[in-house]
């Protein structure tokens, strides 16, 4: 009884946070103003990946469990009149986002973009496209089961790079690999989120593994307002 009250709450919370509650006007959103992202935007290319840290306390577990900041992951593509938005896997539903509201949604409004080390071809980029685009719609997967039907973000990065350009973002890991590797992994909040049984064998792909891909490499970090060529 006790572990479904907790998963009870925990879900709650992910609703409300990610469906009810609208973003708040804080330091993340001073951090988005116009300004910081003028000079980024024409350096941007369709393909790039942006990670942020939502703020939200599920979230932050996961965090603790890869020993990493940010919590989320998605696609940059390029829309009319030189906007930009992001493909991304999000409760309830994968949805095509503004980047503006992305990134309104991290935590002191910090993020970072990686980009494929080799450039990626038109036909590659386009392919990357429809691919994300066939996509959306899909349900969230809140057991973030690699091999299950619905999406999680880092899934569907892995995904997409890999049906559309034969790219591996990333590594696959099960859950009893990644909660060996830290020893300071919450490992109660997982027994809890999996009704008492975690799925020691379950296939996984995390946001930390492709941010720290070495086939991608690091072109903006907000903490820097560095851009590289």
């Amino acid at each position: 009884m006790k572990i479904m009250t907790q998963i009870i709450g925990w879900v709650g919370t992910l609703a409300v946070t990610l469906v009810v509650t609208p973003w708040p006007a804080t330091a993340a959103g001073a951090a988005l103003a116009p300004d910081p992202l003028r000079p980024l935007t024409p350096r941007l290319q369709d393909g790039d990946l942006i990670f942020i840290r939502e703020a939200n306390p599920i979230f932050r577990h996961v965090a603790e469990t890869t020993r990493s900041w940010e919590t989320h992951v998605g696609i940059l593509f390029s829309g009319p009149n030189g906007t930009w938005q992001v493909a991304e896997s999000r409760f309830p539903r994968s949805q095509f986002t503004p980047l503006e509201k992305f990134i309104a949604r991290s935590e002191h409004g910090r993020f970072t973009i990686t980009r494929h080390a080799v450039e990626l071809s038109p036909g590659e980029k386009q392919r990357l496209r429809q691919s994300a685009r066939a996509r959306m719609g899909r349900f969230y997967n809140l057991g973030f089961n690699y091999d299950a039907r619905g999406l999680y973000c880092s899934k569907l990065v892995f995904d997409v790079y890999r049906e559309a350009a034969g790219v591996q973002v990333g590594s696959l890991t099960t859950f009893r690999q990644l909660l060996a590797a830290n020893p300071r992994a919450p490992v109660g909040f997982w027994r809890a989120w999996f009704f008492g049984r975690i799925p020691w064998e379950r296939r996984c792909i995390t946001t930390t593994s492709e941010m720290t891909s070495p086939e991608f490499r690091i072109v903006y970090d907000s903490t820097s307002e560095k851009i590289s060529p």
